[in-house]
C-alpha cells in the first residue's frame, strides 16, 4: 500500500510541475534594449565662407572628424584665407590647422545638431608670421540625408601669443559627408 501511495504522489507532483511550465509567467518582462544608434562614427566635410571684421576676404576649408560618443566629437579642420590685398607683389594667402572637440546635441526629431567648438592649432601666411592659435565657436548640422549633413559654423580664431596676429572672426557654411 506505501508503494501504491508513494507512486500516486510521485505521478501528481510530476502532473503539478508539468503543468506549471505551462502556464504564463507572472514577472514582469525585461525592459526592451535601447536601439543601436545609427549615426555615422565619422565625417569629412568641405566650407567656405568669410573672415568678420578682418583683412581676409573670404575662406575655404576642409574638416575631418569622428564621433567618439554621440555627445562628443574630435575633429580636425585646416583653413585657407586670402587678404584683400597683394603683400610684396603676391597675395597674402593665411593657413590654420587646428586640432578640436566639439561637445554636441542632436535635437530630437528634427534632425539639427548644436554644436561648440574648442581647440588649439597653428597658423602660417604668405607674410612668414607663424604662431600658435587657439579657437572657439559654435554651430548647427542639419541632416540634408542619411550621409550627408549642412554645417553651418561660427569660429574666433586668436594667437595664443597675444602680440602676435590679429584676431579672426570667421562664419562659414559647408557639407559634410559621413560614414
Amino acid at each position: 500500500m506505501q508503494k501504491t501511495i508513494v507512486a500516486a504522489l510521485a505521478l501528481i507532483a510530476s502532473t503539478a510541475v508539468a503543468s506549471a511550465t505551462d502556464l504564463p509567467s507572472k514577472s514582469t518582462p525585461s525592459a526592451p534594449t535601447a536601439p543601436v544608434s545609427s549615426s555615422s562614427q565619422s565625417y569629412f566635410g568641405v566650407n567656405g565662407g568669410w573672415d568678420v571684421k578682418s583683412d581676409r576676404a573670404y575662406s575655404v576649408g576642409a574638416v575631418a572628424g569622428w564621433n567618439v560618443l554621440p555627445i562628443l566629437a574630435v575633429e580636425g579642420t585646416y583653413d585657407l584665407s586670402r587678404a584683400d590685398q597683394k603683400v610684396r607683389g603676391d597675395w597674402n594667402y593665411g593657413n590654420t590647422v587646428a586640432i578640436n572637440a566639439v561637445p554636441q546635441y542632436k535635437v530630437p526629431g528634427i534632425g539639427v545638431t548644436a554644436y561648440a567648438i574648442g581647440g588649439v592649432g597653428y597658423k602660417w601666411n604668405t607674410e612668414a608670421a607663424d604662431y600658435a592659435v587657439y579657437n572657439v565657436g559654435g554651430g548647427l548640422k542639419y541632416e540634408l540625408f542619411k550621409s550627408l549633413d549642412f554645417d553651418g559654423r561660427y569660429r574666433r580664431i586668436e594667437a595664443i601669443d597675444s602680440k602676435k596676429g590679429a584676431p579672426e572672426d570667421r562664419v562659414t557654411a559647408g557639407v559634410n559627408y559621413k560614414f
